[in-house]
């Protein structure tokens, strides 16, 4: 379907076309409004169409080699084996050249950020693990857990009334004076989940979070440029979505306190509607539909969850046995044949990376060192995965192998060829082709930005144009997709000689520039495009 809108702008007209192609039947039903971005890249693109007159340089033609993937892993940001807490276990992208971790992951109990009474909020925990990836120029994800089976105060719990608790202590009271109240396993303090007392202060958890998110900044750098992704906890064993470690089927619940599906639906709104702007992973236990009898979370609850949405898009997932074969993770995902108002659940699970990231860490054992873990990350199309978690003994094995696997995930951008004048007359238009290409297994989730540069001598900027290339959620594709972007040269720019370059670049001025996966990187983080261009 092609649209053709013709905008009034002062006295220029603007013309903007826009190729859309088909979508899959799961993109139509679900999700046709992820994103801005069209399922299927546009083969061309048109920039804003200046009425000045066209420059009359001569269009050269450039062209770039690909770095071979059997190279070293180019490490960047928002994919990959991401820092685990405080841990990045091995050595990426070789052994022996560690590069810095461009991603971080924590998660913490409820007790980290709220006192024993309503609102007692302290964010000096949280912040001290945000202002710590900001020195680090990192990207910071985060879950909250609400049950901590058998965890302890080192870890951040509340001790009261005879056990030890993930959420704060006039909670208790609250659910205490209800009909129906919060419980121990063991020592562990499990919530009523239908608890109107526990389904509020959660939401309002979250939103104070959010709040503050939106607000504080740390060196100039605002956290809500860091926060990258957020779990969607707040039930189960470590706010994973199963009951192991509580009990061992979930009819084994006091009577009340097993969450209804109006209750499950109020614990994801209390993320969506909590973390309204920020990118959402749901745990795949989410996916269960009935399958296993400690987990049994109902069909209608995993079609929410994949159906749903805040207003950054659709929820992604998040697999915390990354390279484990056990069956039932097969049964969630590849093999999930259940369904819900018609929807079988697999095809919207398996085919969710094309909007939203696919993540998640290590098993804490070692199956089979780590053999199957690069296959998954294919199949499943992760982005990343944590780097640590990985079991007693990290053998070289498995160091080989984490490293191919972060190497497989996520987006690898290049820019196969394209043309642009060799000179530009000033109050002119002019127009650059570019030819790009995703060679990866999953988009870009976050917004980046292409932009040109006219560079003098020393390299100092002298004219700057953005792209109309959408890099967020482009998909990888087997040819390459042209953009043709259109600008006009200011009067401002003094005749000389420049050379033409491209970046991609964080749009908040936080992340490096993204290394393509082309020769030809200069030390500031662009590419050269044309070496030559005279400014008349």
């Amino acid at each position: 379907m092609k649209l053709v809108r013709m905008l009034l702008m002062s006295s220029t007209v603007i013309a903007i076309t826009v190729v859309f192609s088909s979508c899959s039947k799961e993109q139509d039903m679900i999700e046709a409004t992820a994103s801005s971005a069209p399922a299927k890249d546009s083969i061309t693109k048109t920039a804003t169409v200046p009425t000045a007159e066209t420059s009359t340089g001569n269009l050269k033609s450039f062209s770039f080699s690909e770095i071979p993937f059997g190279n070293p892993d180019l490490v960047n940001p928002g994919r990959g084996a991401e820092q685990w807490h405080d841990r990045t276990d091995v050595d990426v992208p070789s052994e022996g050249a560690e590069a810095p971790a461009m991603d971080v992951y924590y998660r913490f109990v409820w007790t980290r950020l709220e006192g024993r009474t309503p609102g007692s909020y302290n964010w000096s925990y949280f912040d001290g693990l945000v202002n710590t990836a900001i020195q680090k120029k990192q990207k910071f994800s985060f879950g909250i857990m609400t049950v901590f089976p058998e965890g302890t105060s080192n870890e951040g719990l509340q001790e009261f009334d005879g056990g030890i608790a993930a959420y704060p202590e006039y909670m208790h009271q609250l659910m205490q004076s209800e009909s129906t109240t919060d419980w121990k396993s063991g020592s562990s303090w499990i919530p009523n989940y239908n608890s109107n007392y526990y389904l509020g202060r959660l939401l309002a958890l979250n939103q104070a979070l959010n709040n503050h998110i939106e607000t504080a900044s740390y060196n100039g750098i605002r956290y809500k440029d860091v926060i990258q992704f957020i779990d969607i906890r707040g039930y189960g064993s470590w706010g994973e979505w199963h009951s192991a470690g509580i009990v061992e089927n979930t009819d084994q619940y006091p009577a009340g306190t097993f969450p209804t599906v109006a209750s499950f639906k109020k614990i994801v709104d209390a993320y969506t509607k909590g973390f309204p702007n920020i990118q959402l992973v749901a745990m795949i236990a989410a996916f269960d539909a009935g399958w296993l009898s400690n987990t049994n979370n109902p069909p209608e609850i995993a079609y929410y969850v994949l159906t749903t949405r805040n207003n950054r898009g659709l929820i992604g997932w998040r697999r915390d046995q990354w390279g484990a074969t056990d069956n039932y993770l097969q049964d969630y995902l590849e093999n999930n044949n259940r369904s819900f108002n018609g929807v079988v659940f697999k095809t919207l699970i398996m085919d969710r990376w094309k909007s939203a990231p696919i993540t998640g860490e290590p098993p804490a054992w070692n199956p089979d060192n780590y053999s199957d873990l690069e296959r998954q990350v294919r199949l499943y199309h992760a982005t990343s995965f944590g780097n640590g978690n990985y079991g007693p003994e990290l053998n070289s094995t498995i160091q080989q192998r984490v490293r191919a696997s972060s190497k497989a995930t996520g987006y690898r951008l290049k820019i196969i060829n394209g043309e642009a004048p060799d000179s530009l007359a000033k109050n002119k238009a002019f127009t650059i082709k570019t030819v790009w290409q995703n060679t990866g297994i999953a988009p870009v989730y976050d917004n980046w930005s292409v932009v040109f540069e006219l560079q003098n001598a020393s390299n100092a900027i002298v004219w700057s144009g953005t792209s109309t290339r959408v890099l967020r959620l482009f998909l990888p594709a087997a040819t390459g997709a042209t953009t043709t972007d259109n600008f006009t040269l200011a009067n401002t720019v003094p005749a000389g000689s420049y050379k033409l370059i491209v970046r991609v670049k964080d749009p908040a001025n936080y992340r490096p520039n993204i290394r393509l996966a082309i020769n030809g990187r200069n030390a500031d983080g662009s590419y050269t495009l044309l070496e030559k261009v005279l400014v008349r």
